[in-house]
């Protein structure tokens, strides 16, 4: 009887089994699947291979109109005039085909020029009635930065619906001129301007009024004027300005938490941003200590930097203690192009490292181009002592024996008692390399503690 009981119950399980294969089974068609599954599908693919899938089945043929993402990129085509109508035609065709309330991104590429004016004009009235989220036209031209016939962008294509629903907007190559007082976009989240032009007012305007934005982008876009925008931007936390001839930059960004700056030394002003996590600052040009100077002021609560400046002159002065401090900073990388005629100023760097009470990491990046061995410049014994109590790791690369690298690594050795770890790379394939690393070795022998791991190549 038992064995019976369990026998059956084997089989039951069994039985109970093969149901379940044959219902995983089923035969169930891509084109059965909820539209949103579709769609979710369909956007991992690139648009190209989307509408390929059309030739697969008579009831695959016009899946691809359900394709959220749009991208159009004219630089995987001929730039012949007869290649370039394909392609617009070939846009064209699309947006038509297209239902417009399942896109959500349009993205275009393509060179600008103003013959293209009307078909770009129709792709953002389809962007409009779409009421799509993620708006991209890159229309950035070969040699773009000699012309001045950039696109001007039709803010009277779009309406308050559209506006609303617009959450990332990238621009390439255009000009912008909103309408007296247009309202900005409410529920921006990212702004990219790319070769942008706009006036100082009609830009601080629109940032103004964008009071959602949490990242913004600016590159090439000279105003020529002082970038200053009050209105508080409560979301805005990665703030990057590239290569922008603009005099000052002031923002209130209570939660900012990245920010990148490239060009030349202008007054920044973020006096509200007190959680800086990472920033970076590329400098086309600047006396080191006046560069120093500026950051202590404009940015004295970031936590990590990098500090590059492609033509660096250094001046004498600045050894003595600076009474302004990064009173956050935890992590700071220099990269140090040091004419051969500053080799006797490379200790200076000290000031900035004294304004850092509590850093834990530092990266030196030297580029001394005919300077090997350099037997000039001040001692560290001229130093006044400063100890870095919190700084558990230094690397310095580019290293060539020069005597103000020696004392500067020296100096941080000396007055890091808590180091852990200093990594030190000698300037690889020259006839010198292996000379200027056994000076370093024999001078770090004779210094350091024994719990300190050294490690020169």
């Amino acid at each position: 009887m038992g064995n019976y009981l369990i026998r059956k119950g084997v089989a039951s399980n069994n039985s109970q089994d093969e149901t379940i294969c044959n219902r995983r089974k089923a035969n169930i068609k891509f084109q059965d699947l909820p539209e949103d599954v579709q769609c979710t599908i369909l956007s991992k693919l690139p648009l190209k291979e989307v509408v390929r899938t059309s030739i697969l089945s008579s009831e695959w043929r016009y899946l691809w109109l359900n394709c959220p993402k749009l991208c159009f990129d004219s630089a995987e085509i001929s730039r012949h005039k007869r290649c370039m109508k394909k392609f617009i035609d070939n846009v064209n065709v699309v947006l038509h085909k297209c239902h417009g309330d399942m896109v959500e991104a349009l993205k275009v590429k393509v060179g600008f020029h103003t013959t293209l004016a009307d078909h770009v004009d129709s792709w953002i009235s389809f962007a409009a009635s779409s009421r799509i989220k993620v708006l991209a036209f890159d229309l950035e031209p070969i040699g773009g930065m000699r012309r001045d016939d950039r696109y001007i962008f039709p803010f009277e294509l779009l309406n308050n619906e559209s506006i609303s629903c617009l959450q990332s907007i990238q621009l390439s190559f255009v000009s912008l001129k909103p309408p007296f007082q247009f309202g900005g976009f409410p529920n921006l989240r990212k702004l990219v301007l790319s070769m942008v032009h706009v006036t100082r007012k009609d830009l601080e305007d629109t940032l103004s009024s964008c009071c959602n934005i949490e990242l913004l982008s600016l590159d090439r876009s000279h105003l020529r004027d002082e970038l200053k925008v009050d209105t508080p931007l409560f979301h805005l936390q990665h703030l990057r300005i590239i290569c922008c001839e603009i005099t000052k930059i002031q923002f209130h960004a209570v939660n900012l938490d990245t920010f990148v700056y490239m060009g030349d030394l202008r007054p920044i002003v973020l006096n509200h941003s007190r959680k800086l996590n990472d920033v970076s600052i590329s400098l086309c040009e600047a006396i080191f200590q006046h560069a120093v100077a500026s950051l202590l002021n404009s940015l004295p609560s970031m936590k990590h930097l990098t500090f590059h400046v492609l033509l660096l002159r250094i001046e004498m002065q600045g050894l003595s203690n600076n009474p302004y401090k990064f009173s956050h900073l935890r992590k700071l990388q220099l990269f140090m192009n040091i004419h051969r005629k500053d080799a006797d100023k490379i200790l200076c760097l000290v000031s900035f490292l004294r304004a850092t009470p509590l850093i834990e990491t530092l990266e030196v990046v030297f580029d001394c181009p005919g300077s090997w061995f350099a037997d000039v410049g001040p001692t560290r014994q001229n130093l006044e002592r400063y100890e870095y109590s919190h700084l558990k790791s230094v690397l310095i690369t580019g290293y060539i024996g020069a005597k103000g690298q020696v004392e500067f690594i020296l100096h941080v050795v000396e007055n890091a008692p808590a180091l852990d770890v200093l990594t030190v790379y000698t300037v690889t394939r020259e006839l010198h390399e292996h000379a200027a690393r056994q000076v370093a070795e024999s001078r770090l022998t004779q210094k350091h503690s024994p719990t300190l791991k050294v490690c020169v190549v």
